[in-house]
């Protein structure tokens, strides 16, 4: 009878055993539906080129950048040759200041003549892609697109990140191959006065500047809660800073001087260090601001 009883209890505490046992083997099937894998930035950057790809934007900003330069080049061959053409169709007639002025405007000397390309590269590309780019992440964030990307394992932090990265290095790598592009029919009939190897330079530093538009733009639409007036702020910078501050000796440390450096197809590589580092530094900060908001979300 003892032997009985106590083979019943040892299968109860058997039983016991195997129930806690599959409570816990429940729990942790659980905890692991209730924590999706981590996809990392990789996969956010991925998702984020095929949202490029799929919403036309990088056709729209190549089509654009060389639009920039066909009508660019298209002027300096027109205007240049207009006081050619009154001086024969009208003799006698003074062509002297016109001709100057054409020569100003459109010289055909490449180094010059790329700089004006860049300048408008700059002031339409640069307002375009502030335009275009300002609202992406605001809406995104208040249409709660980002509900399913964070249940399926993103983080906020590579959901911006990862936007800045595509979008930055697909405006810049628009302008930096029409830039090289310019350069290459320019040097077919202007006077070349820039060599390739400083060109390719320039082109990625204006690669550069564009990449530091997206990401500005990007990250302070998200800090101020609004596209708009991260809008402003950048197309404020972008137009009326490179400007004012090329007279200040301030003005050549600061980040803006490399949309100088460029517009003037400077060559001296070296001053372009401190501008870049700050560029950099200003960057960072402005990110770990934008991140710090976004955790409060």
């Amino acid at each position: 009878m003892q032997n009985t009883n106590a083979n019943n209890e040892n299968k109860n505490q058997i039983n016991k055993n195997q129930i806690n046992k599959n409570q816990s083997n429940m729990n942790g099937s659980n905890i692991n539906q209730a924590r999706p894998k981590y996809l990392g930035l990789k996969s956010c950057i991925k998702k984020d080129i095929k949202e490029v790809l799929r919403t036309g934007k990088l056709l729209i900003f190549g089509l654009l950048a060389l639009g920039i330069g066909v009508m660019i080049m298209a002027f300096t061959i027109i205007f240049s040759n207009i006081p050619d053409f009154l001086a024969v169709e009208l003799p006698g007639f003074d062509i002297e200041s016109l001709e100057e002025m054409m020569t100003t405007l459109y010289p055909k000397i490449v180094s010059i003549n790329i700089g004006v390309f860049s300048y408008y590269i700059g002031f339409f590309y640069g307002l375009v892609l502030v335009l275009v780019i300002n609202g992406i992440l605001p809406r995104e964030i208040k249409k709660g697109r980002w509900i399913l990307p964070l249940e399926q394992g993103y983080i906020k932090n590579d959901l911006i990140l990862g936007k800045c990265i595509v979008y930055g290095i697909m405006a810049g790598a628009c302008v930096f191959v029409s830039y090289i592009l310019y350069y290459i029919i320019a040097n077919t009939f202007m006077v070349q006065d820039l060599k390739f190897s400083h060109a390719f330079i320039l082109g990625m530093v204006h690669l550069l500047n564009m990449f530091f538009i997206v990401a500005y733009t990007m990250l302070l639409s998200v800090w101020f809660d609004n596209g708009i007036i991260a809008a402003i702020s950048v197309i404020g910078t972008l137009l009326f800073v490179p400007d004012i501050m090329n007279f200040l000796p301030i003005g050549k440390i600061l980040p803006t001087y490399m949309l100088t450096f460029v517009y003037d197809s400077h060559t001296e590589f070296a001053d372009l260090v401190m501008p870049l580092l700050i560029n950099i530094i200003t960057l960072l900060i402005t990110y770990i601001f934008t991140i710090r908001k976004v955790d409060k979300l």
